[in-house]
């Protein structure tokens, strides 16, 4: 889900997100791209598919688990990473990311934060539309590993994507 997060966010809120950045600074971090694993990146365009004909975003291309790749057939067990969540593109990811892209005015110029990111789609469709700075989010390092391939796909130099569930940190009180 992608969340708008403004300049006017109250600064708990900005606490609250700089503090489960490890105290780095919310925006400006190393992005993914610049720690992406040889071996992880070669097994995941090994087993996944390039696609972007089947959604509500075809001018999105996004690596993807389809009926062609061979994890779609085989038990979900013989994954040997946690469970591919992030390879699919989910309907609700479609129809914010439609969004986003036929209502570019949402974003543009604006920083975005994409909860849940998994495959990045939204925060992909949000770069598009002219979003200034976008933080990608989800649990699961390998969705930020796919996130990084998929701007690629699209021509985009990779933004950030912090791999922590920023749900769970516990929030400083307010005084």
């Amino acid at each position: 889900m992608a969340f708008r997060l403004g300049w006017k966010t109250s600064r708990s809120h900005w606490s609250f997100l700089q503090a489960v950045s490890s105290g780095f600074p919310l925006i400006s971090w190393r992005t993914a791209g610049s720690c992406l694993d040889p071996e992880m990146k070669a097994y995941l365009e090994e087993n996944t598919e390039v696609t972007s004909s089947g959604s509500l975003t075809p001018e999105i291309q996004l690596r993807l688990l389809t009926p062609r790749c061979k994890f779609w057939w085989e038990r979900a067990e013989l994954w040997p990473y946690s469970d591919p969540y992030w390879a699919i593109y989910w309907p609700g990811g479609q129809a914010l990311s439609r969004y986003l892209l036929d209502n570019p005015d949402v974003v543009r110029g604006k920083s975005v934060l994409d909860l849940g990111s998994g495959c990045g789609a939204t925060a992909i469709a949000a770069k598009m539309s002219g979003a200034s700075k976008i933080l990608a989010n989800d649990i699961d390092p390998i969705a930020g590993m796919a996130i990084t391939l998929n701007c690629k796909l699209n021509g985009l130099n990779p933004f950030p994507v912090l791999t922590k569930n920023i749900l769970s940190t516990k929030q400083e009180p307010e005084y």
